[in-house]
């Protein structure tokens, strides 16, 4: 089951919409299109689960990642999770992001606004490497008890990025 996102920006926030599963071919798209949001002055975050079917590890890691960035502009971002599902919800229960990011319990009707669907699997090796590794990264920061279930995980990610860009610079 493939999934796609669509996206919308205004100057003070991002808007994603999940369909199907947000996972890590999803989550870079997702990552650079807010990053680029941060650094014109966005501050928020909203996603939007009405939609989607399942998130992995990965896309749970990079909406972490975007708590406390600022894009150089000061204010850090906030993250909003909205209309998530149950399978969504145990997904980021099982994870401990409920306790860190704003997730609504009601639904939440989302105002019509032109969406951009954005591409997925761009990644090359390297920044494919970097995403699941900072990802992975930013879960272990959120809940101490992500360490023991990633830990192993992600020392085998950091020898995996020193390769890559080894592999790079030849």
């Amino acid at each position: 089951m493939a999934g796609h996102l669509e996206a919308a920006k205004t100057k003070e926030a991002v808007y994603i919409r999940v369909f199907g599963l947000g996972n890590f071919n999803t989550a870079g798209p997702m990552r650079e299109y807010a990053e680029k949001a941060f650094e014109e002055g966005a501050r928020c975050v909203i996603v939007d689960l009405a939609q989607c079917t399942g998130l992995d590890s990965t896309f749970m890691g990079t909406l972490m990642g975007f708590i406390g960035a600022d894009g150089g502009q000061g204010d850090p971002v906030v993250v909003s999770v909205v209309n998530a599902t149950p399978p969504t919800m145990r997904a980021m229960n099982s994870l401990g992001l409920p306790k860190i990011l704003h997730v609504r319990d009601e639904p939440v009707k989302v105002p019509h606004c032109k969406l951009e669907q954005l591409q997925e699997g761009w990644q090359d090796k390297k920044r494919r490497t970097l995403l699941i590794r900072d990802a992975h990264i930013a879960l272990m920061k959120a809940d101490k008890e992500n360490e023991a279930r990633f830990g192993p995980f992600v020392a085998a990610l950091v020898k995996e990025t020193r390769e890559v860009l080894e592999d790079e610079g030849r």
